[in-house]
């Protein structure tokens, strides 16, 4: 496009004249949205920004002010405005990054606290176990011994230890049953505690 062209097409900009701003478009958006689909390697990207680019050239119509060409001057607003993009989208990443650092560290630090306090809730209603009943129990659970194993340690028979088990893991779910339930309610719920 010669000088002269380009004049009457900034003073019809200026004017607020449709027309002149329709030819704008016609002339360099193609090309445009061709520029920014090279840089930023995306076609949703670039229609975004070529869109932007025509916005942002009608909405200052009235004090354009070009120095160079149209085109470039066209062609530095997109880029311009890439430029910007990039850098939204690299703050963005770091707050996204910087958030999800804070999260992992908030869930192991709960997932520990929550893993103590059941552990603790365990031993508590181990502890609440009659005697010889809390033996038979550690014995198994704890030390990992078998039954016929218990049974000899404390001389006692294999029945005698299986209704010590039995008995053991009756009250120890009915205990923590209540329990159980609290935690699963508070992770629902999301409530700290």
């Amino acid at each position: 496009m010669d000088n002269n062209c380009e004049k009457t097409l900034i003073e019809g900009l200026r004017k607020g004249n449709e027309t002149s701003y329709k030819h704008l478009y016609t002339l360099y958006y193609s090309e445009l949205r061709a520029y920014l689909t090279s840089i930023s390697g995306s076609v949703e990207i670039s229609k975004e920004l070529s869109q932007q680019v025509f916005i942002k050239i009608w909405n200052k119509r009235e004090s354009l002010s070009i120095n160079s060409s149209l085109k470039k001057y066209i062609f530095k607003i997109g880029y311009n405005l890439y430029i910007d993009l990039q850098r939204k989208d690299k703050k963005e990443l770091q707050l996204l990054e910087q958030l999800k650092q804070n999260a992992i560290h908030e869930i192991v630090d709960f997932t520990n606290y929550e893993l103590d306090m059941q552990i603790n809730l365990v031993l508590s209603e181990v502890n609440k176990l009659p005697e010889k009943c809390k033996n038979v129990f550690l014995l198994a659970k704890k030390d990992g011994l078998k039954y016929s194993e218990i049974a000899e340690e404390l001389n006692i028979s294999i029945k005698t230890v299986e209704r010590h088990m039995t008995k053991a893991l009756r009250r120890l779910r009915k205990g923590l049953k209540i329990i159980i339930l609290f935690f699963h309610l508070l992770h629902n719920l999301h409530i700290p505690f």
